[in-house]
């Protein structure tokens, strides 16, 4: 009569484990180490706690920087009574307003280039223009200073706004290029197929698709160009000042809670656009994929 052997508990506990782990790992889930939450959450902690302390002591009733006496509205209302900001304001959202709709319009059409047009022609192109992202801002800016003074053009708003959009094209480019490379032709041949010209196609059948990647890009865009110092202080003149430049301005005579409430509204709206952008986004997705589910029902 031969014994039946039974597996020890050790041997069972481990092979449970090992099975469970690689059920883990199947499904995705994997164990993160307990300290890389911790340094992640202290690295947040650490980027965070400026922008804390600027927006608590924005409300603060004192002029004090270090001591806060008790919450008041003073200095916002100091700022709706500074006609300054305000005219920094309008200056700064008009140009980036105008960056944003002509580096869509512009980037996207690169974008177009460079994805669906000859190699050999664009490749240089692409290459010029991927080469901002590498090349310092300052740098860019002195050389369209250079130009502008040697072209004999007068600093203005329009050379503000031509500036910002040579440092953000690159943007629009990469953004709407990525996503031009995942469509397929296929719907575009259908609809002409069907008797839609180019343009029919790309207003029906294109442009609806490029929609998450143009909202993003021009979310971005716009708050590179309506926050952007370095560009603006070089290329603004003396007749100009968009708000990050005012700001500087401001901080040349001292830091004052005036400028903490300042820095407060610009970081509430960059915030925000980003949400509110995130959130067109996710409902789009979410509106295309409960069609498409009731459409795969019927």
């Amino acid at each position: 009569m031969s014994a039946v052997s039974t597996p020890r508990p050790e041997a069972a506990a481990s092979g449970g484990a090992g099975r469970a782990g690689r059920r883990r790992r199947r499904s995705g889930v994997v164990d993160k180490p307990r300290w890389l939450a911790l340094v992640t959450g202290a690295t947040l902690l650490f980027l965070s706690a400026p922008l804390v302390v600027i927006a608590v002591f924005s409300f603060n009733s004192s002029s004090s920087l270090s001591d806060f006496d008790k919450p008041s509205l003073r200095w916002y209302q100091t700022l709706a009574e500074n006609d300054g900001i305000q005219e920094s304001l309008v200056t700064s959202l008009t140009i980036a307003g105008a960056t944003t709709l002509l580096a869509l319009a512009l980037g996207t059409g690169l974008a177009f280039a460079f994805t669906r047009g000859k190699k050999r022609v664009t490749r240089p192109i692409q290459a010029t223009t991927l080469m901002t992202l590498v090349t310092p801002e300052i740098a860019t800016a002195i050389g369209l200073l250079t130009l502008f003074t040697t072209m004999g053009v007068p600093l203005s708003t329009t050379t503000l706004i031509l500036g910002h959009v040579t440092f953000a094209l690159v943007y629009v480019t990469v953004i709407v290029g990525g996503r031009l490379q995942l469509l397929s032709r296929d719907l575009e041949e259908a609809g002409m197929d069907l008797g839609a010209t180019e343009l029919q196609t790309f207003r029906l059948v294109v442009l609806p698709q490029l929609a998450p990647a143009l909202a993003g890009a021009g979310l971005l865009v716009f708050v590179l160009s309506f926050d952007d110092f370095v560009t603006s202080l070089f290329l603004s003149g003396t007749e100009v000042a968009p708000l990050p430049v005012r700001i500087y301005g401001m901080l040349r005579f001292g830091l004052t809670p005036e400028v903490n409430a300042i820095g407060t509204l610009m970081m509430v709206a960059s915030v925000g656009l980003g949400v509110v952008g995130l959130w067109a986004v996710n409902r789009r997705g979410r509106r295309r994929f409960s069609v498409t589910d009731s459409h795969t029902t019927v």
